[in-house]
């Protein structure tokens, strides 16, 4: 129980210090100031006709080419259940602009728009399977902030237009899959 204690103590010991270290550096480190970003995201993606919205794994890189401006691709994996016993799960990919309307600042809003190729499996009732991929929009915005010269924090909503899925060719139950999705995400930036 003892080393549980003094390891929880260490540990928080070691970030604090690590973000005090770096903390001075992200005072003066702007959005943009990177050329590249690379990093973890979690996904809370809530499609319309879903039971309830869910949060998932992914990754994100971005490319600033300019301080305004970056280039952002995304992988994600999303499943969501639907009525009758039908599960979907996509493999979102996903490229996108995103404008900063702070450019250069330790924080910065920004908009962003494109889209994405989404693998899809569908299983249904009466073993029922299909793979299909769609093509679908995607308009939102979001807040990045520096925590250090090479870390920075962000979370974006944007909403995604997909085509509906079938969910069972025998009895023509389609579902909409379009809907909101909110990303959090920590970016190493190089």
């Amino acid at each position: 129980m003892n080393n549980n204690i003094f390891l929880n103590k260490a540990m928080a010991f070691m970030a604090t210090a690590l973000f005090l270290l770096g903390a001075p550096q992200a005072l003066f480190a702007g959005i943009g100031d990177k050329i590249i970003s690379i990093g973890p995201r979690a996904t809370y993606s809530d499609p319309k006709d879903a039971t309830e919205g869910q949060w998932f794994a992914g990754a994100q890189a971005r490319l600033h080419i300019s301080p305004g401006v970056a280039l952002e691709g995304s992988i994600d994996y999303r499943r969501n259940d639907y009525a009758n016993q039908t599960s979907i799960k996509t493999y979102p990919l996903q490229a996108s602009i995103l404008a900063y309307l702070m450019p250069g600042a330790s924080w910065s809003p920004y908009l962003l728009g494109g889209g994405g190729w989404y693998y899809t499996e569908v299983d249904g009732p009466n073993n029922y399977t299909n793979t299909t991929y769609r093509f679908g929009l995607h308009a939102g915005a979001g807040l990045e902030f520096m925590l250090t010269a090479y870390l920075s924090l962000d979370g974006s909503y944007r909403y995604v237009w997909l085509q509906d899925v079938t969910g069972n060719a025998n009895t023509n139950s389609n579902f909409q899959d379009s809907g909101s999705m909110t990303t959090i995400a920590l970016n190493f930036l190089f």
